[in-house]
C-alpha cells in the first residue's frame, strides 16, 4: 500500500478520539482503581500523574511519530530505522494478536452483563452467578462471538467510515455516561471518604513498589508496545502539524477517564464498606451487587456496563487494526480479506481461551489456565519488552533527535532525554518486576 492510496483519517479530531479510545479501556476502569487501592490512594495517584505526562506521553509521541514518518505498519517503521530491527515491529504485531482474543472474551462478558443488568435485582449470589456464567460452555462463547464480529465489522468498514466514525460517537458517549454515574455515586452516604482516600496522599505509602506499580499502570494504560500508535499515526495525512499537538489529547483523556473512574468506584465501595482490591470480581461481582441495592439500580447498572463496553470496544478495534494493517501493507491483502482471516484466528483462539474457565480448566501451562497464560505473556513480557526495544531503537540507534515531536526546542530536548534514558530504565524495571526478578 503506497502513501498515495493509503487510508487516512478524515479529521484531526478523528485521530485524537481514535487514539484516545485505544488508550481508554478496562485498564482505566478496573486496573487503575485496583492498583490505586493497593498502593494507598492519593500517594499512588501523584506518581501516576507525573509518569503519565512524562514517560507515558513520550512513548505515545515516539510511536505516533514513527507512524507519521514512515506511513506504514510497525515492522516497516522499525525497518526504516534499520533493516535488522523489523523484528521489533513484528513483536508489536504479535503482542496485539495475542491480546485481542482474550481481551475480547472479557468484552463478551461485558456484553452479556448489559443484558443481565435488566434482572440485576433478582440475583441472590453475584459470585456464584458470575462463576456459573464464565464457566459454562455456551453462553460466554455466544457473547464472545457477537463481540468479536462487532469489532471486525467496524475494522472492516475502514479508517474513516469504521474506526473514526465509531470513536467520534462512542468516546463522547462514554465520557457523558461516566459523569452521570459519577454524580449518582457521589450522592451516596460516606462517598466523601472514598474521595479523600483517592486524592489525599499517605506519605507512608511512598516507596519503591508504589513507584513501580504507578509506572506499570501508565505503561499498560496508554497502550504502548503494541504498535497501535505507529499504525494510527501512519494514517495521518498532514505532517505539517507537530506530533505533540495531535497526541497530547490522548494522554490527557486517558488520565481524565482514570480520574473519573476513581471518583466513581471509590465512593461506591466506601459507601458500602466493600474491599476495593477485589480483582476481576470488582467489575462482575462487587459493583453489580452495589447497583442492585440502589434505587433504579437496573438503570445505573446498565449505564456502567455500557461504559465498560464502549471502553473495551475502542481498545479492541485498535488492537485489531495493527495486524490488519500488517496484512494489508506487507502481505498486500485487501482489507476485507485481512479482516476475515484475522477474525477467524481470533474466533478460534478466543474459543479455547473462553473454555479455559470451564471445560478446559484442567489444561494448564506452568500452573495457569490459557486465559491467565496469555495475559501473563502479553502483559508481563511482550508489552514491556516491545516498549523497551522501541526506546533503544529510537533513543540509541536512530537518535530521538531525528523524530521531531515538539516545535519548542526545550521540550524536544526533554523528550529526547526521556526516550534515551528515563523511559527505557523505567520499562526495564517494569519488565523485571513482571517476571518477578525484583
Amino acid at each position: 500500500m503506497t502513501e498515495t492510496n493509503r487510508a487516512a483519517w478524515g479529521s484531526k479530531l478523528g485521530i485524537m478520539l481514535a487514539s484516545a479510545g485505544s488508550a481508554v479501556g478496562l485498564g482505566n476502569l478496573w486496573r487503575f482503581p485496583f492498583c490505586t487501592a493497593q498502593n494507598g490512594g492519593g500517594s499512588f495517584l501523584i506518581i501516576y500523574l507525573i509518569c503519565s505526562f512524562t514517560i507515558g506521553a513520550a512513548l505515545v509521541f515516539t510511536e505516533a511519530a514513527l507512524g507519521m514518518k514512515v506511513k506504514s505498519e510497525p515492522s516497516d517503521a522499525f525497518g526504516w530505522i534499520h533493516p535488522r530491527l523489523k523484528f521489533i515491529g513484528g513483536l508489536c504485531i504479535l503482542t496485539s494478536a495475542i491480546i485481542l482474543p482474550y481481551y475480547n472474551v472479557v468484552g463478551g462478558w461485558i456484553l452479556a452483563y448489559i443484558f443481565k443488568s435488566f434482572s440485576i435485582t433478582s440475583i441472590k449470589n453475584f459470585g456464584e452467578a458470575f462463576t456459573d456464567f464464565s464457566s459454562s460452555a455456551f453462553e460466554p462463547l455466544l457473547f464472545f462471538y457477537a463481540y468479536m464480529i462487532g469489532t471486525a465489522i467496524i475494522v472492516y468498514m475502514g479508517i474513516q467510515k469504521g474506526i473514526e466514525k465509531f470513536c467520534k460517537i462512542m468516546m463522547p458517549v462514554l465520557f457523558v455516561l461516566l459523569i452521570v454515574l459519577m454524580i449518582r455515586v457521589l450522592m451516596l452516604d460516606r462517598a466523601l471518604e472514598g474521595v479523600k482516600f483517592f486524592f489525599l496522599p499517605d506519605i507512608s505509602k511512598l516507596n519503591g513498589k508504589t513507584m513501580l506499580d504507578a509506572m506499570g499502570q501508565v505503561f499498560f494504560s496508554v497502550s504502548v508496545g503494541m504498535g497501535v500508535y505507529i499504525t494510527y499515526g501512519s494514517y495521518v495525512k498532514d505532517n505539517t502539524e507537530s506530533v505533540s499537538r495531535i497526541m497530547w489529547p490522548v494522554v490527557v483523556l486517558d488520565v481524565l477517564i482514570s480520574l473519573l473512574a476513581g471518583l466513581t468506584i471509590f465512593p461506591a465501595v466506601f459507601s458500602f464498606n466493600i474491599p476495593i482490591n477485589a480483582g476481576p470480581a470488582l467489575i462482575f461481582i462487587t459493583l453489580p451487587k452495589i447497583f442492585a441495592s440502589l434505587p433504579f439500580g437496573q438503570f445505573f447498572g446498565l449505564i456502567f456496563f455500557i461504559i465498560l463496553l464502549g471502553a473495551a470496544a475502542t481498545s479492541s478495534i485498535s488492537l485489531m487494526e495493527v495486524p490488519v494493517a500488517f496484512l494489508c501493507d506487507r502481505m498486500k491483502f485487501s482489507r476485507p480479506k485481512a479482516v476475515v482471516l484475522f477474525t477467524v484466528f481470533c474466533l478460534i483462539t478466543g474459543t479455547f481461551t473462553s473454555l479455559s474457565f470451564g471445560k478446559l480448566g484442567e489444561f494448564k501451562i506452568a500452573g495457569k489456565i490459557l486465559f491467565d497464560q496469555f495475559d501473563f505473556l502479553a502483559s508481563n513480557i511482550l508489552l514491556p519488552l516491545g516498549g523497551f526495544l522501541t526506546c533503544i531503537a529510537v533513543g540509541w540507534i536512530l537518535g530521538s533527535g531525528k523524530l521531531v515531536v515538539f516545535n519548542n526546542s526545550r521540550l524536544q530536548k526533554s523528550f529526547e532525554f526521556c526516550i534515551k534514558w528515563i523511559a527505557p530504565i523505567a520499562i526495564l524495571l517494569i519488565l523485571l518486576k513482571g517476571i518477578e526478578l525484583i
